[in-house]
C-alpha cells in the first residue's frame, strides 16, 4: 500500500499503486481535455467520496474502488436528457458507489 494525498481529504490515504496510477491517469486526462478547474473539481469530489468510504470503515482504496469513485463522480448530470434506461443505469451506479462497490463495466 501506499500513501497519497488528494484535494477534498484532509489525511494521506492508503490505496494500491494501480489505484493512485488510475487517478493520476484520470486527472492528467482531465486537465488535458477540459483545463485545470475541472482536474482540480475532479480531485476534491473523488477525495470527498474516498474520505466517506474511509470513515464508514474502508481500510484502504484498491484499483476496483478508485475505478468506481472516478467513474461515479465524471458521469455527467444530465438527467433531463437520459432515456429511462439511462436515469436507471445512473441510479444503480449511485447505489453501487455509495455501498462502496465497483461500478463500471
Amino acid at each position: 500500500m501506499e500513501q497519497m494525498t488528494v484535494a477534498g481529504h484532509s489525511e494521506p490515504i492508503p490505496t494500491s499503486p494501480v489505484a493512485a496510477r488510475l487517478l493520476n491517469e484520470r486527472l492528467e486526462t482531465a486537465r488535458e481535455k477540459r483545463g485545470d478547474e475541472a482536474a482540480e473539481n475532479l480531485e476534491r469530489l473523488v477525495g470527498e467520496r474516498i474520505g466517506a468510504l474511509l470513515e464508514g470503515g474502508m481500510p484502504s482504496i484498491d484499483f476496483a474502488t478508485m475505478r468506481s469513485i472516478v467513474d461515479f463522480v465524471e458521469t455527467p448530470e444530465e438527467e433531463d436528457t437520459a432515456s429511462g434506461l439511462g436515469r436507471t443505469v445512473r441510479g444503480i451506479r449511485e447505489k453501487l458507489s455509495q455501498r462502496g462497490g465497483p461500478v463500471g463495466g
